[in-house]
């Protein structure tokens, strides 16, 4: 285990300090803004209701269940349970915007971002590739903002195709 956490905090350095300039972290910054609070999932999602919502009436309830899932597992029970505690500026970590105070495994941007890519998915196919290349997009400017590890975001992701994929199993 302490291998992989050493393994883990070497990736995040790499990430984290890839070149900062006001253009990358006004884009890392940019692309983890649409990603808080499922934002750009449920834009996303309204635009895809919009065009089809004579087929299908319960054309949201995969998406809140998803969402709503994710988050409450993610900042109610996991991320108290593991405790896991923030990269800083003192171990090195270059933070850009407002730190976060809360604990930082898992991800829940991950979380959201790959539960709804996996829903969203299901409703477009043709769309997927977008969905989780924006998925992981959120997830990689997390580390890069500095206020994740990889091991975050990838147990996130993991979480969240989980989540995705039960929420599609129970919508059928």
């Amino acid at each position: 285990m302490e291998r992989l956490l050493i393994l883990d905090q070497q990736i995040f350095f790499i990430i984290n300090h890839l070149p900062h300039t006001e253009l990358t972290n006004a884009l890392a910054l940019a692309i983890s803004g649409i990603g808080t609070a499922g934002l750009i999932w449920f834009l996303i999602t309204a635009i895809l209701f919009s065009k089809e919502e004579h087929k299908d009436h319960w054309f949201f309830l995969p998406f809140l269940f998803a969402g709503g899932t994710s988050w409450a597992l993610v900042e109610l029970i996991l991320k108290p349970l593991v405790a896991r505690v923030r990269p800083t500026e003192l171990m090195g970590a270059i933070i850009v915007g407002p730190a976060s105070q809360d604990f930082s495994m898992p991800s829940g941007h991950a979380t959201i971002a790959f539960a709804m890519a996996v829903v969203l998915s299901r409703k477009e196919p043709k769309w997927k590739w977008m969905f989780f290349t924006l998925a992981v997009l959120i997830s990689l400017s997390r580390i890069y903002l500095g206020v994740h590890y990889p091991l975050d975001v990838v147990a996130g992701g993991v979480i969240g195709w989980l989540i995705g994929n039960v929420v599609n199993r129970l919508t059928r």
